[in-house]
Order: structure tokens, then sequence, then C-alpha cells
């Protein structure tokens, strides 16, 4: 079913600079061809304001991408009237709800890669069969838990800290900062490529041994635990590298 774009509401809450960062990140998964013309959303948390800010487009060539900042607690109050579809609710409610779940997600991007969404038609998720995909993403990539009213449900692979889902035939990315977010959705669409050729041929795939999937996931819930507190100090978090 087609999404309803999001209409802009609240202006003023909005900052000249988040906004410009926004549309930044936004421009560099377009011209990474990761969003092509479907349906996509990406949306990073303002520190201090318990809110976050929301860029969301449905599907099709002409839609308009829109941008809204929404607060994390009941998000949904200023979305009212018979204009708004249900799917409008849903979108906000699941990223809401995933802000609020991961204190230490600072970005979040819903979106439908060539390579990563074809993971839905294998019979088991990806395994973690390269080094940074354990050290970024934390965990085979599962579908995400929601529920009926598009929040997503606590889970234990949501809260283990993994940051790379899949969702109705797209994919979920997170990540503590907005740049490492972009680097997530890369990393996801690279190590699917590679996985799901690899696996057509129908030969044995190496798993990366337990002991390196044991200190990479450890540094990653060190990076994730060092984000919560600087949000929760209103800071943004910083001294996070790439890869």
């Amino acid at each position: 079913m087609k999404s309803t774009p999001i209409k802009k509401r609240n202006p003023k809450q909005e900052t000249p600079s988040d906004l410009a960062e926004l549309n930044h990140l936004w421009d560099r998964l377009e011209n990474k061809g990761l969003l092509q013309t479907h349906k996509a959303d990406l949306s990073f948390r303002i520190p201090g304001k318990g809110s976050f800010l929301l860029m969301h487009r449905s599907e099709g060539k002409k839609s308009k991408v829109e941008t809204t900042e929404f607060l994390i607690d009941n998000p949904t109050s200023n979305l009212k009237g018979n204009s708004i579809r249900e799917e409008s609710f849903a979108v906000v409610r699941f990223h809401a709800s995933l802000y609020s779940l991961r204190p230490d997600i600072g970005a979040i991007v819903w979106f439908r890669p060539v390579w990563s969404s074809l993971l839905a038609t294998l019979d088991h998720p990806l395994p973690l069969v390269f080094d940074e995909q354990c050290r970024q993403l934390g965990a085979p990539v599962l579908k995400i838990p929601k529920r009926f009213d598009g929040s997503v449900e606590a889970s234990s692979i949501l809260l283990s800290g993994a940051n790379a889902f899949l969702d109705e035939g797209g994919v979920v990315i997170t990540s503590v900062t907005r740049d490492k977010a972009i680097y997530n959705c890369e990393l996801i669409e690279k190590c699917s490529k590679a996985y799901l050729l690899a696996h057509s041929t129908g030969n044995p795939i190496q798993r990366i041994p337990w002991w390196v999937r044991f200190i990479a996931k450890s540094r990653l819930l060190k990076d994730e635990t060092k984000a919560s507190a600087a949000y929760a100090r209103g800071e943004t978090p910083t001294g996070f590298k790439a890869y």
C-alpha cells in the first residue's frame, strides 16, 4: 500500500544546522544509489530536546521528501485530521519507539537497497561472515518485531545492540551517530552482495570465529554505552571512527 507523505509541521522547532545536515545525509545516500525511487526514511535524534528529525518519502519518482520534527514521547500528537493516513502514523511511531527502546541510537535509516532487500528471500538470516559486519552491525540480520500500530517491539536481538534488521521488504539501519549510520548502510549492502553471490554457488561459507565475534561485539557495546551516556547529557557523541 502506498504511504502518505508526512506533512511538515512546527518548522520553528527545526534548526538550520540540523536541517542542513539531514539533507546532506539524504543526498549522500542518493548519490551512492541506495535510495533509488523507493520509499525511504532517514531520521536522527536531536540531543537535549527529546525529539528526532524525520525525512520521509513515499514510493514513486514524483514523491516529495517531507521533513518534520517529532517528540520521542507521544510523537503523533501533532498528526491529526482525516488527511493523515495510518501509514504516516506508523512511520512516526516506528522511529520514535526505536529511539525510546535504544537510547544509544543517534540515527535510523529505512530503505530498500538492491542487494540487502534480497536477504528476505533467504531461509536464514544473514550470518556474521565479515569482520566489519561483526564490529558495526553486531548480529545476524533478522526481521525487526513490530506491533500492529507500527511501533517496534522490544526483543532480545534489538536490545542486544544489533544495528541491522529486515522490515516489510526493506532494511533498517541504526547507529550511534549520523555519519556512522550512513556508513552502515553501505556496509550492509556490500556484505549482502558478497554473501548472496557466495551463497548462490552452493559452496560452504565460513563464519567468523566466536572469539572474534565476542571481541567485536564487546567493542560495539562499549561504543553504544558511551553514546547512551552522551545523549542522556544532551550531547552529541564524539570520538567514533567510521571503520
